[in-house]
């Protein structure tokens, strides 16, 4: 997901600076004082000196982890990919449970990889995923592109793996009948069409932005509704309809702008249609693999 509105015209991208170089502990390049236990083998003795030398060793050790290891955070971006899906698969596990977790992780992976595929291919730079716990992934990019069309789709190209990703998981489990495919399947075509509703800084949203800005006030309609008649609430739904106000009142100031009209009419027919065919697809799928969910719960 990018980090700038949809309806606001990224001009420039964000720089992101580098991480700093790891501190080097002086000239020495060292961590461990000249006085540490670690430089020569005393005999075990039973004093509180050896004590509190023994501590500070121990302290000392446990600091070169902890910093080395956010260094290795950091500069390796595969790592941080890894480490945060890993500590996302333990909060996700606590209140679903660990195969919950782990389809659930892996589908927003497949999702997320499918922007970073096509930014890439743009030939812009963009980081791996960065799982955040009950709030999805993000990616990071130092360059926006110029044009509403590349920005929509980088927007779709999300979807598009996601799609993939669990129609494949429905594949498996109409092959082997395995439940856990069967809710990887369910969860990754909610999770996408979730993402396709045209509101704020989700998928949909950037995929629409060339095509109209009413696309938003759909959205935002399309929300209430989901409240109101289908009892469909969460806390981050409410939060993405009150930021998404703000975005639908951005989308029709900036509806002038080249930046949007500039975009040929065949090119928004195609934006169209495609978020379309999306939707329709994973409202079948949804409604489909839920209702074998079910069955096969009862």
């Amino acid at each position: 997901m990018s980090q700038n509105d949809p309806y606001q015209p990224p001009y420039s991208g964000q720089y992101i600076p580098p991480p700093p170089d790891s501190y080097q502990g002086g000239t020495g390049g060292s961590d461990i004082p000249p006085q540490s236990p670690y430089h020569y083998s005393p005999a075990p003795t039973r004093s509180t000196g050896n004590v509190l030398g023994w501590l500070g060793s121990a302290a000392l050790a446990v600091w070169a982890v902890v910093k080395y290891g956010l260094v290795f955070l950091v500069k390796i971006p595969a790592f941080a990919t890894l480490f945060t899906a890993l500590v996302s698969v333990g909060a996700y596990a606590l209140v679903y449970g660990p195969w919950f977790a782990v389809a659930l992780v892996l589908m927003i992976f497949v999702h997320e990889m499918g922007h970073v595929v096509e930014i890439r291919r743009q030939g812009m730079m963009a980081t791996a995923p960065i799982f955040i716990p009950f709030l999805g992934a993000a990616i990071f990019q130092r360059q926006h592109p110029t044009s509403a069309v590349n920005q929509a789709k980088i927007g779709i190209a999300g979807p598009i793996a996601g799609t993939i990703g669990a129609t494949v998981a429905f594949m498996f489990y109409t092959a082997t009948q395995n439940p856990v495919f069967l809710l990887a399947a369910l969860i990754g075509f909610g999770l996408n069409l979730l993402n396709l509703l045209p509101v704020w800084q989700l998928d949909g949203a950037w995929v629409l932005a060339p095509v109209s800005p009413w696309f938003q006030v759909a959205g935002l309609a399309l929300i209430a509704v989901l409240a109101v008649v289908f009892h469909f609430v969460s806390v981050l739904l409410v939060i993405v309809a009150i930021l998404g106000i703000q975005s639908a009142r951005a989308a029709f100031r900036n509806a002038r702008n080249p930046y949007y009209t500039s975009v040929p009419a065949n090119a928004r027919l195609a934006l169209f249609a495609s978020w379309l065919g999306l939707v329709l697809y994973l409202g079948v799928m949804t409604l489909q693999t839920e209702s074998l969910f079910i069955a096969l719960a009862r």
